[in-house]
C-alpha cells in the first residue's frame, strides 16, 4: 500500500489545539476573579461557559493530534498488507466553490474512491439507520467531554461524500465514491442495525478493501492523476521508490581438471 500524508496540516492542527486549550484555560481562570467583583457576575458566567467550551475543544484536538499512534497511523498499520494498487491519502485539502475542505482519509483503489470516517472511541455504540448513541452514565460522559466524540458518522458521511463528488466533477473525473465508518479502538463494541454506510472494526478494514469490486473503466492514468491531485500542496509526505538491494548471484566456478583427466599430446 502507498501512503500520502499532509503533515503540514497535522502540525497546524497541533498548534491550533494547544492555543485553544491555553486560551480557554486563561478565560476560565479569569472567570473566577470576575465572579468576586460586584456587578461582574453575569460576565463571569459568560466567560466561564466560553472558556469551558474553548478549553475542551482544545483538549480534544490535543488528544487527537498528539496521540501515539494517531488515527492515520492506526489506519496505515491496519492496511499494510494491501498492494501498491491501493493508496491512502491523509488530510487532503479539496477546493470546492472557492472554499477549502479537509477530508481526513481517502483511499484510492481499483474501484474508485473510498472515504474513511475514523472514530477512536471505546465502549458500547449503537446505530440504527442514521441514529447513533453511545452507552454510558452521566459521570462517564462528563469526564469524557474533553476526549474523542462519537458525533453522528452518518451525517458526517452525508456531508463529505457530495463535497468529494463535486470536487471530482470540477476536476473532470468520473470516479465512484463511497464512504465507510471505521472504529479504531480495540474496545469498541458495536451494535449495528440497517446501516446507511458500511460500519467496520479496524481489523476488518483490509479484508473489506480486498473485496471491493474493480471498475474496468477506471484506468491507471486516471488513478495516477487523481492521486497527484490529492497529493498537491506543501509539507506532503509521499511514498518514495524503494531500491531493492538484490544479493549478487553466486558465480558458478568450474573446478580444475585432475591431472589424470588431462589429455597429453604425444611427443
Amino acid at each position: 500500500m502507498r501512503i500520502v500524508r499532509h503533515s503540514s496540516y497535522i502540525k497546524k492542527q497541533k498548534s491550533k489545539s494547544k492555543w485553544l486549550a491555553v486560551v480557554g484555560f486563561v478565560i476560565l481562570s479569569s472567570a473566577m476573579f470576575l465572579a468576586m467583583i460586584d456587578g461582574f457576575l453575569l460576565i463571569a458566567y459568560v466567560a466561564m461557559i466560553g472558556g469551558f467550551i474553548l478549553f475542551n475543544m482544545g483538549m480534544q484536538g490535543v488528544g487527537r493530534w498528539t496521540r501515539n499512534p494517531r488515527n492515520d497511523e492506526i489506519l496505515d498499520a491496519r492496511m499494510k498488507g494491501l498492494t501498491d494498487q491501493v493508496t491512502i491519502v491523509h488530510y487532503a485539502s479539496l477546493e470546492v466553490d472557492g472554499k477549502s475542505r479537509e477530508i481526513d482519509h481517502l483511499v484510492v483503489h481499483n474501484g474508485g474512491l473510498l472515504l474513511l470516517n475514523g472514530k477512536e472511541i471505546d465502549g458500547q455504540i449503537r446505530q440504527k439507520k442514521s441514529a447513533w448513541t453511545k452507552q454510558g452514565g452521566l459521570v462517564r460522559r462528563f469526564f469524557g467531554f474533553s476526549g474523542p466524540q462519537l458525533g453522528n458518522p452518518s451525517f458526517e458521511n452525508d456531508r463529505n461524500v457530495p463535497v468529494v463528488e463535486k470536487w471530482l466533477a470540477e476536476n473532470q473525473l468520473e470516479v465512484d465514491v463511497m464512504a465507510a465508518t471505521v472504529f479504531l479502538h480495540p474496545k469498541a463494541e458495536l451494535e449495528i442495525v440497517e446501516p446507511d454506510y458500511p460500519v467496520l472494526h479496524a481489523e476488518e478494514l483490509e479484508e473489506f478493501l480486498r473485496d471491493l469490486p474493480a471498475d474496468p473503466t477506471f484506468t491507471t492514468d486516471e488513478k495516477k492523476h487523481l492521486i497527484d491531485l490529492l497529493s498537491a500542496g506543501e509539507g506532503v509526505e509521499q511514498p518514495e521508490k524503494q531500491q531493492v538491494n538484490r544479493r549478487p548471484r553466486p558465480t558458478k566456478r568450474v573446478s580444475a581438471p585432475k591431472p589424470s583427466q588431462v589429455k597429453r599430446n604425444s611427443a
